[in-house]
C-alpha cells in the first residue's frame, strides 16, 4: 500500500474564497459514490484576485427554477445502458450555506436483475447535476470551475495511486463537450476475485457541475450466491466509451437548460399496457393423455384439464389433475394436486437456459423459509433429460397447506416442469385447515419423478 502523501502547502486566501474552496473541493459536489478517496491531497489552490473575479462574471441567460436530470439523458442511450430501467430523482438545496451555494439534482437508472443467457447482468447510471451561485466575491462560475478543477485534481492523484486491490486510470480530458470535461475508470478486487469497476466523469457548463457514474457487470446464474469467482465487470475501454458520450449528452442538456431552452431530448411514448393473454382452455394434448393411468392412480377421479398460453419466447401446455375431496373416513378427506406444464422453445438453447434461469431463481430460496413456506435443496436429478433438478417444499399459509416437489427437466427444445402436493384435513374444512397433515415428502418425490419420467417419454 502507499504511504500517504502530505497535505500540499496552500497559498494564502482573501476571504471568504478560503473557506469557499475548501468547502467546494472537498465536499461541495462530490459525489456520495465517489467515497474512494485519498485523505490527504487535495490538489496545490493556486492564487487568486479576489477584486477580479468579484467584478467579472460570465453572464448566463435565466435557467430553470428546476433541472429536470432524469430527461437530460438521450432516452435510446439510456435504455440501452440500463434496460427497463427504475429511474428515481431527488434535490439537494444547499442555497442556505454560508460558505458555498448550490441546488444539486440527482438522477439514477438501475436494474440490477438482467436476465441474459445464462447470466445476470446488473447495470446502473447515476447523475448529479448542480447549479451554484455567488457567494461573497466569489461568483456561482468560479464556484463551479473550483468544483470541476478540485474532481480533475482528484482524478490525475488517484491515477498515481493504484494498487493490487484498486486501479485507477489516467484522467481523460475532453475537448469540445462544454467549457471541460474529464473521466476516470477504476476497480477493485478482493483477493484474487475481480468484482467490481465503474466508469465516472465531471464536466462543466458555466456555473453548472454535471457528474456522471456508470458500473456493469455480469454473473453466471449458477454460481454461489455470495462468490464473485464467475463475476465478469465493465472494462476500462467500454467505460469510457460510455462515460463519454453520457457527457456529451449531459453538456448539451446543461447548455440548453442553462439558456431556458426546451432540453434537445425527449421521453420516449411509454407503450400502453396490453394484457397479457388469458390461458385457452384446450383438450388434453397427446402428452397429457398418456399420463391419464398414472395421474389416476395419484389424483383419483379426476379427468384433468389443460390449457395453452405463451409466456415469453416459448409456448405452454398445461394440465391439472386435482382433487381436494378424496374421502378417507373418519371425517377426514385427501387433497391431491398433480401439475405439468410444457414450455417448448424455437431451439435447444433458449431451452437451456430457461432452465438454467428456473434453477438459478430455485437456488435464491434453496434451504430456507419464509412466511410459512420452507423450501428444501436443490437435488440434481440424473438420468431426467438432458438437465434435471428437483425441490422439496413444505407450505403452511393463509392460502394452503401441503407438502409438494416440484421438477425441472430438459428434453431439447423442450423444458418440463411437474408438481404433485396435497395433505390430509377434516371434512367440510379448506385446504388451507391449519390442523391439515402434510403429505409425506417422500410420497411426494416418488410420485413428480414418476409422472416426470413418463412424460419426457411421451414428448
Amino acid at each position: 500500500m502507499p504511504t500517504q502523501p502530505s497535505v500540499p502547502a496552500r497559498r494564502g486566501w482573501v476571504l471568504p474564497v478560503v473557506a469557499v474552496v475548501a468547502v467546494l473541493v472537498v465536499a461541495g459536489g462530490t459525489f456520495a459514490f465517489m467515497t474512494v478517496r485519498q485523505t490527504g491531497a487535495t490538489g496545490k489552490a493556486g492564487p487568486t484576485t479576489a477584486a477580479a473575479t468579484a467584478g467579472k462574471s460570465a453572464s448566463a441567460a435565466p435557467v430553470a427554477a428546476t433541472a429536470d436530470v432524469c430527461s437530460m439523458l438521450d432516452p435510446d442511450e439510456a435504455e440501452r445502458l440500463v434496460p427497463k430501467a427504475t429511474i428515481d430523482s431527488s434535490t439537494n438545496d444547499n442555497r442556505g450555506d454560508s460558505l458555498v451555494s448550490y441546488v444539486r439534482y440527482t438522477c439514477g437508472w438501475v436494474n440490477r436483475n438482467i436476465s441474459y443467457k445464462d447470466v445476470t447482468r446488473s447495470r446502473e447510471i447515476t447523475v448529479n447535476v448542480s447549479k451554484y451561485e455567488a457567494i461573497g466575491t466569489t461568483t456561482a462560475e468560479k464556484s463551479a470551475r473550483i468544483q470541476f478543477d478540485g474532481e480533475l485534481k482528484q482524478y490525475k492523484y488517484q491515477a498515481t495511486h493504484s494498487d493490487k486491490e484498486h486501479y485507477y486510470s489516467p484522467a481523460q480530458e475532453y475537448q469540445g463537450i462544454g467549457d471541460a470535461a474529464a473521466a476516470q475508470y477504476q476497480w477493485t478486487r478482493e483477493g484474487k476475485e475481480y468484482w467490481y469497476s465503474f466508469g465516472q466523469g465531471v464536466g462543466r457548463v458555466g456555473d453548472v457541475v454535471f457528474q456522471v457514474k456508470f458500473e456493469a457487470s455480469q454473473k453466471k446464474k449458477e454460481s454461489d450466491l455470495l462468490s464473485t469467482e464467475s463475476t465478469q465487470s465493465i472494462t476500462e475501454e467500454n467505460a469510457l466509451r460510455e462515460v463519454k458520450g453520457l457527457l456529451g449528452q449531459l453538456a448539451k442538456s446543461v447548455t440548453a437548460w442553462r439558456a431556458g431552452q426546451p432540453l434537445p431530448y425527449h421521453a420516449r411514448p411509454k407503450p400502453s399496457p396490453s394484457p397479457s393473454p388469458s390461458p385457452t382452455r384446450i383438450p388434453l394434448p397427446r402428452a397429457c393423455v398418456s399420463l391419464k393411468t398414472l395421474a389416476a392412480t395419484l389424483v383419483p377421479d379426476t379427468e384433468g384439464a389443460a390449457v395453452r398460453s405463451k409466456e415469453g419466447n416459448s409456448n405452454v401446455s398445461q394440465c391439472q389433475w386435482w382433487n381436494d375431496k378424496l374421502p378417507l373416513g373418519g371425517g377426514k378427506v385427501r387433497w391431491r394436486n398433480l401439475r405439468i406444464a410444457i414450455h417448448t422453445f424455437w431451439d435447444a438453447e433458449s431451452a437451456r437456459y430457461y432452465l438454467i434461469d428456473q434453477r438459478s431463481k430455485t437456488r435464491f430460496t434453496a434451504s430456507s423459509e419464509i412466511g410459512g413456506i420452507r423450501w428444501g435443496k436443490v437435488e440434481k436429478l440424473p438420468g431426467f433429460g438432458q438437465d434435471a433438478f428437483g425441490q422439496a417444499i413444505r407450505q403452511r399459509t393463509d392460502t394452503a397447506q401441503s407438502n409438494r416437489y416440484e421438477i425441472y427437466a430438459l428434453d431439447g427444445k423442450n423444458v418440463i416442469w411437474v408438481l404433485l402436493s396435497g395433505s390430509d384435513r377434516p371434512e367440510n374444512t379448506p385446504i388451507n385447515a391449519p390442523d391439515s397433515v402434510l403429505m409425506d415428502p417422500k410420497e411426494a418425490a416418488t410420485g413428480a419423478k414418476s409422472v416426470a419420467k413418463a412424460l419426457l417419454g411421451a414428448l
